[in-house]
């Protein structure tokens, strides 16, 4: 049986965060371009010029998160109340 634990992503994310390390998280306001097709639709989303660097040379790892608005507005504004 192994000793290491489960590691998930939210958890790396959290931990580098807490670090103050580089974590970025883009709103949908920059969407650009938005393309519905019946397989696999596409979503062009503006960001930084060394964003799309760091992704092209493999420097950025990343992911597209959704998250219900509502759901997120709720835990955020609960987050903001704590001492």
């Amino acid at each position: 049986m192994s000793d290491t634990r489960k590691v998930g992503t939210f958890d790396v994310l959290k931990a580098m965060s807490n670090r103050g390390m580089d974590v970025r998280l883009s709103t949908l306001d920059n969407i650009t371009d938005l393309e519905l097709r019946k397989g696999n639709s596409f979503i062009r989303i503006g960001c930084s010029g060394d964003v799309v660097t760091g992704i092209s040379k493999g420097k950025f790892i990343g992911g597209f998160l959704i998250a219900d608005k509502d759901q997120w507005n709720q835990i955020k504004a609960e987050l903001e109340r704590e001492p």
